[in-house]
């Protein structure tokens, strides 16, 4: 009777568990800023890649985070947004480990959406704009698209 009583338990938990909320998939959490290069002579909007690149954000704590290190032939990246009440993430970029620093100020207004139990809320992000306000390396930013839902789309290009 044990036996029986203890199989039930297992057959239970194992029904109990096997429903699609108990997963959470990359797609369903809160996306990421994407950002490609462009050269920055005029008239030129051919995309380029780096040779090197460092990329810091300030997320509201005494030190930045590093969300990029000296990759080799950086065409595009991902910048994660904070998901705090503060409406605006501080982005940093440099091309040398010890060159200047540009420093690009991302704002938005956010939108909670409920996914589902396993991944609980994400954030959507809507009307992005940027502001340059240290420029070197970086000497320029152009818009491209000013919702942020998903990370198939391109927000914003830099010209370096």
């Amino acid at each position: 009777m044990k036996k029986v009583f203890f199989f039930l338990i297992i057959l239970l938990t194992l029904i109990q568990c096997g429903s699609d909320d108990d997963i959470c998939l990359s797609s369903d959490s809160t996306p990421r800023l994407k950002l490609k290069f462009r050269s920055e002579e005029s008239g030129n909007n051919q995309l380029i890649a780096l040779d090197s690149l460092y990329v810091d954000v300030d997320y509201g704590k005494s030190e930045l985070t590093s969300v990029i290190s000296a990759q080799a032939d950086v065409d595009s990246v991902f910048v994660p947004l904070r998901i705090d009440d503060v409406a605006y993430t501080d982005v940093y970029f440099r091309t040398r480990k010890n060159g200047p620093r540009s420093k690009l100020r991302i704002n938005y207004s956010t939108k909670a959406i409920y996914v589902s139990p396993a991944c609980g809320f994400k954030i959507n992000y809507e009307n992005l704009n940027a502001e340059l306000l240290e420029s070197n390396p970086v000497y320029h930013v152009e818009s491209n698209n000013t919702s942020l839902t998903d990370e198939n789309k391109i927000n914003f290009y830099l010209r370096f």
